[in-house]
């Protein structure tokens, strides 16, 4: 074999290792949010605002989109969800679940995720809810936390 062929086989088996440690990364990193929503819809459907925050970034630049407009930083998102859903002792925001349709690895730091969620609520709190989000996640010192949000 010459040396331009040595090469050549070379450079391709370090692409296919490459190539097959990335996708091992993202499934990974995947594996990471899927968890992260789920601790997110758990803590939902147990009326845990607290809890069910965690999943967003604390930062100011964190953002949630909705249909009449956007907020910005993680605590308006907090209080736009308190005042909305409620909070207290007794109180019940519903049983949501999350199914992620979509991932798309943005770098290592970040994602793309879309999917559909399902809010089974009584009609006396609004009812049942389904729709879609796309939600962009960013790996920090905490794990992977939503730093923008679109829910419609």
């Amino acid at each position: 074999m010459n040396v331009r062929k040595s090469l050549l086989l070379a450079a391709l088996l370090l692409g296919v290792c490459g190539a097959h440690a990335k996708t091992k990364n993202e499934a990974a990193d995947q594996a990471a949010i899927s968890k992260t929503l789920q601790a997110s819809a758990d803590a939902w459907s147990h009326a845990d605002l607290a809890a069910f925050m965690q999943c967003y970034e604390d930062s100011p630049n964190t953002a949630y989109v909705k249909s009449t407009g956007v907020i910005e930083g993680f605590t308006a998102i907090r209080d736009m969800y308190a005042a909305r859903y409620g909070t207290g002792a007794g109180h019940t925001m519903g049983k949501l679940s999350l199914e992620i349709a979509n991932y798309r690895q943005l770098g290592a730091a970040y994602a793309l995720v879309t999917g559909r969620f399902s809010l089974a609520r009584p009609k006396t709190d609004g009812g049942d809810a389904t729709g879609i989000f796309s939600l962009v996640f960013h790996r920090n010192k905490s794990g992977w936390r939503i730093i923008y949000d679109h829910t419609s």
